[in-house]
């Protein structure tokens, strides 16, 4: 077990170590560059440093009556946003900003027995990059809960007041004593928001990891099991779905590996395939058990894969192996949201389901997740449960 960090010599001999195997196996397998950069870090380090540097800016603008200055700060900090919401939410666009690296993605396609036009297709994906961070994975997820706690009213109290400053030289508008009350309300709320970065900061520093994470539950586990499910399809293929395999480079840079495969060939896949009856299984971490996503959403919980949980689910039970389904409220950012966007963009009904041990992102980009977390019994029930629920769907087509 190695570092794996995209762009870096660890990368190209995990893509190497991939191929090798894939090849005594006599399975035909191929990699596709790209490039990609580290994006939406870049985006986000702005924001901080923009939210940080604003919470003391503004009480300073004030004290020489310049707070409509903040007007041009906040429609700043806005356009970042939205940039940073686009780049989340919509996949289906690339937006490199910063150093551009190359990275690989592997591909290996076993073809059906029977060649119909317009059969269904399998995708597994896992991504093969592991990360090291100097903070655990849970500490940065509550670092950036608590930013985009306070950023949004911070921006709109301050929008609010800056554009009423301004107002006033053109209208009837005045300053009157609720506009000074609100204002003082705002420089307390500046304090907090410093108040609450600088010790999220502190805490940060304090947990301070340096030590390189092995990648092993994130994602070794998943390169793994797609290796073992490639061994099985070739030697039994399907009789009449094609089953494609592709381990993703960059995920965890901004899953640019599934990103730019879906760019390059999803409309080829389109044609070729019948993709409103194809799914993608996706494997990201399967460590001290074997998770799979079920809903996901902030007020109603969305089943954009019921069908093939619901087969996965049955599949285990059958087989007499603990799987464990949970709800999400946020959705983790791994390779199935893809194929999901680029679906949804051709509008095809085509489900998308991941496997993921969701309480052992407490070891992940760390020096903690290690080999004797990934259990060799789950990572052989996840093959099982894959190989035979995919020979059960392929039983069910006409």
């Amino acid at each position: 077990m190695f570092d794996r960090e995209a762009g870096t010599k660890g990368e190209n001999k995990s893509i190497n170590y991939i191929q090798k195997v894939l090849t005594q196996e006599n399975i035909e397998n191929k990699t596709e560059t790209f490039k990609w950069s580290k994006t939406i870090t870049i985006l986000v380090k702005i924001i901080s440093i923009f939210l940080i540097s604003s919470s003391v800016l503004f009480q300073t603008l004030v004290f020489f009556n310049l707070n409509w200055l903040m007007i041009f700060i906040d429609l700043i900090l806005i356009v970042i946003i939205i940039v940073v919401l686009k780049v989340l939410f919509d996949t289906t666009h690339v937006l490199l900003i910063g150093r551009r690296k190359k990275s690989k993605n592997i591909i290996a396609k076993i073809p059906a027995k029977e060649k119909k036009p317009k059969r269904p297709l399998i995708i597994f994906s896992a991504h093969y990059d592991s990360k090291s961070e100097n903070y655990s994975y849970n500490l940065r997820k509550y670092f950036f809960l608590v930013e985009g706690t306070l950023i949004f009213p911070f921006i709109s109290f301050t929008l609010i007041l800056s554009v009423w400053s301004v107002l006033t030289n053109f209208s009837y508008l005045s300053l009157n004593d609720f506009y000074y009350m609100l204002i003082a309300k705002i420089i307390d709320f500046s304090y907090v928001t410093f108040g609450f970065l600088t010790i999220s900061i502190m805490i940060l520093i304090l947990n301070r990891d340096p030590s390189k994470s092995l990648g092993s539950i994130d994602n070794a586990s998943g390169v793994s099991i797609l290796i073992e499910l490639a061994i099985l399809f070739n030697k039994n293929p399907l009789e009449q779905i094609d089953v494609l395999f592709l381990w993703c480079g960059a995920e965890e840079w901004g899953l640019w590996g599934s990103k730019q495969f879906c760019m390059k060939h999803f409309n080829d896949l389109n044609q070729e395939y019948n993709l409103d009856e194809s799914y993608n299984i996706n494997i990201d971490m399967v460590g001290t058990y074997i998770g799979l996503i079920n809903k996901t959403g902030i007020l109603k919980k969305n089943n954009f894969n019921k069908n093939i949980v619901d087969v996965l689910e049955a599949t285990a039970n059958n087989l007499k192996i603990p799987l464990r389904k949970f709800d999400v409220t946020i959705e983790p950012r791994s390779d199935h949201i893809s194929f999901r966007s680029f679906a949804k963009k051709a509008q095809k009904t085509m489900e998308v389901c991941c496997f993921l041990s969701n309480k052992d992102t407490q070891f992940i980009h760390t020096s903690r997740d290690t080999p004797n977390k990934c259990i060799p019994n789950n990572l052989k029930g996840c093959v099982d449960i894959c190989y035979n629920a995919i020979k059960s769907i392929d039983l069910r087509i006409e």
